[in-house]
C-alpha cells in the first residue's frame, strides 16, 4: 500500500488515466489485494480512478464512512472496522492511506477493499475441502459479531448472548482450545479455536459429533475387515509369517500412540511393506500430509495478520504491545542464561512546546525522523526499537550497561545532528534525553523493574539539563 502510494505524484492525482496505468503496471500488489485499488476524492464524493472496475464504486458517496475520516486524519496506513458494502452487499474491511502534497494537504485517498468471504485474504481458512465437513467462523470479541463464515447467513450477525453457549462464553473471554458446543441445526458439535493476531479476532472450527463418530466408525469397520482377512490368512499360513505380517502394524500403532501421548508433531510412519497393512499406513501418511498442509495455510494467514499488529502506524517502528511481548520473552531468556539485559528509555525534549509552536503535523514529522534516525543508528540484528508512547521510545540491547551507554550517546548525537529547528528549546534544535538501566534478570524480579529504573535515570537526565544520557544509580 505504501509502495504504491509513493508512486503517485501529487500533480497527477486528478488524472484518471495516469493513476489507472500506475495501478495496472504495479499489478503485483494485487496478490494481497485481489479486489484491486481505487483513489477516492478526500471528501468521499466518488472515485477518481480505480482498477479493476467494481460496478457502482465510481459514483459511490462515501462521505460518512468511518475509514475515510480515519484516512484523512492519519499519516500512515489505516484498517477499517468490518462493514457490509453498499455496492456488493458483502462484508469487507478497507485498507487506506491518504495521498498528500508537500504541505501535507490531502489530495486523495488510496484504498483497497478486502472482502472477508472471498478467496484471497482468508482463503487459507475457508478451504473448500475442509469446510465440507466443518463449520468455519471468524468472530470479533470486541464487536461480538460473526465477521466471516462458511454459512453466509451468519455474516455480521451478533453472537449468541452470554449464557446460551458455555464454550463460546469461555472463548469470548479469551480462552483458546477445544470443547463441546451446541447449535440448533447440527446439535452437539466439537469445536476448536485459535486467535488471529488482528484486533481481537479468532477462528472457530466446529464439526458435528455425528460426523466425527461416522468417520471413526468407518475407520474401525475398515480396520476390522482388514484385520479379519489378515488373521485368516495368517492362521492358514505357517506360524513364521505371523511375525512378518503383524510386526509393521505393531510398529505403526506404537508410532501413533507415541505421537498422541507425547503430543509430538505428526510425521510419516516409516518401514512398512507393500501389503494390506502398508496400504493402511500409506493412507494414514496421506492424512498426515493433509493435516500438516492445512496447518501451514492457517499459520501463513496468521503471520500476515500478525505483522499488521506489531508496528506503530506513525513511526514504522515496533509498537508498545510488541515491546511488552519482546521484553517479557528476553527477560525469561536472560533469566536462564544469567546474562545482562539493557534498556534505554528515550524522550524528545520539550516536545509539547514543539507541537504548540509548529503544529501537530510538524510534530508527527519530527517523531518519524527521530524514529528513523534511531533505527539507522542501532544496526545490530539483536537491537530492538519500539515506540513506548507519545514522544518516548525504548531500545532493548542484549548487552551490559557499558555497551548501552555507548549506544545511548551515539543515538543522542545522531538525533542532535538532525538539526531540526526548535525555537522553544534552550539548544534551539530538537534534542533527546536518555535513561539507561541494565540488569541480570532474576526469577523473583519482574521485567517492569527494568523500565522503572530506566525511567528514574531519564528523570535525572532531564533534571540535569536535558540532551544527555544518564545511567540508573541505586539510591541505596
Amino acid at each position: 500500500m505504501v509502495a504504491l502510494a509513493d508512486k503517485i505524484p501529487p500533480k497527477k492525482i486528478q488524472s484518471e488515466v495516469f493513476i489507472t496505468e500506475i495501478i495496472k503496471n504495479n499489478i503485483v500488489f494485487t496478490d494481497f489485494f485481489p479486489q484491486g485499488f481505487a483513489v477516492i476524492s478526500p471528501n468521499g464524493q466518488g472515485a477518481i480512478a480505480e482498477y479493476p472496475v467494481i460496478p457502482g464504486r465510481k459514483n459511490l458517496i462515501m462521505t460518512d464512512y468511518e475509514w475515510l475520516r480515519k484516512a484523512n486524519n492519519s499519516q500512515g496506513v489505516i484498517i477499517s472496522s468490518p462493514f457490509r458494502s453498499e455496492v456488493m452487499g458483502e462484508v469487507l474491511v478497507v485498507i487506506a492511506k491518504a495521498l498528500r502534497d508537500q504541505n501535507g494537504k490531502v489530495l486523495g485517498i488510496l484504498e483497497a477493499p478486502i472482502f472477508l468471504n472471498r478467496p484471497g485474504f482468508m482463503e487459507y481458512i475457508f478451504d473448500k475441502d475442509f469446510s465440507e465437513r466443518s463449520d468455519i467462523l471468524v468472530i470479533s470479541r470486541i464487536n461480538q459479531i460473526f465477521l466471516a463464515s462458511s454459512d453466509p447467513n451468519l455474516v455480521l450477525k451478533a453472537t449468541p448472548k452470554k449464557g446460551m453457549d458455555a464454550f463460546l462464553d469461555e472463548v469470548m473471554a479469551g480462552f483458546n482450545g477445544y470443547g463441546n458446543t451446541v447449535t440448533s441445526v447440527e446439535g452437539e458439535m466439537l469445536a476448536a479455536t485459535a486467535d488471529i493476531n488482528s484486533p481481537d479476532w479468532f477462528v472457530m472450527v466446529r464439526t458435528p459429533v455425528a460426523k466425527v463418530y461416522q468417520l471413526i466408525n468407518e475407520s474401525l469397520r475398515t480396520a476390522i475387515i482388514n484385520g479379519i482377512i489378515v488373521s485368516v490368512s495368517v492362521f492358514l499360513a505357517i506360524m513364521f509369517f505371523l511375525f512378518f505380517f503383524f510386526n509393521p502394524l505393531k510398529k505403526a500403532a506404537e508410532s501413533v500412540r507415541e505421537m498422541v501421548s507425547q503430543k509430538k508433531s505428526l510425521t510419516h510412519i516409516k518401514g512398512y511393506k507393500k501389503d494390506e497393512i502398508g496400504d493402511l499406513i500409506i493412507g494414514f501418511n496421506a492424512a498426515i500430509d493433509m493435516v500438516n498442509e492445512r496447518n501451514d495455510k492457517l499459520e501463513k494467514s496468521n503471520a500476515v495478520l500478525e505483522s499488521l499488529s506489531q508496528v506503530d502506524g506513525l513511526t514504522d517502528v515496533f509498537n508498545r504491545r510488541w515491546l511488552d511481548k519482546t521484553l517479557n520473552h528476553l527477560w525469561l531468556v536472560k533469566t536462564r542464561s544469567q546474562q545482562p539485559l539493557t534498556l534505554l528509555l528515550i524522550d524528545i525534549d520539550e516536545f509539547k512546546k514543539f507541537n504548540d509552536t509548529y503544529g501537530h503535523i510538524a510534530g508527527d514529522d519530527c517523531l518519524k525522523k527521530v524514529a528513523q534516525t534511531i533505527q539507522e543508528t542501532i544496526y545490530r540484528p539483536t537491537d530492538f526499537l519500539a515506540r513506548y508512547g507519545g514522544e518516548e521510545f525504548v531500545i532493548l540491547l542484549e548487552s551490559d550497561i557499558k555497551e548501552g551507554a555507548l549506544v545511548a550517546e551515539k543515538v543522542r548525537l545522531a538525533v542532535s545532528n538532525l538539526n531540526i529547528s526548535h525555537s522553544e528549546s534552550s539548544y534551539k534544535h530538537v534534542t533527546i534525553s536518555l535513561g539507561i538501566a541494565s540488569m541480570i534478570p532474576q526469577l523473583n524480579i519482574k521485567s517492569v523493574e527494568l523500565i522503572k529504573q530506566a525511567d528514574l535515570a531519564l528523570y535525572q537526565s532531564k533534571e540535569k539539563g536535558r540532551n544527555r544520557c544518564e545511567r540508573y544509580k541505586s539510591r541505596s
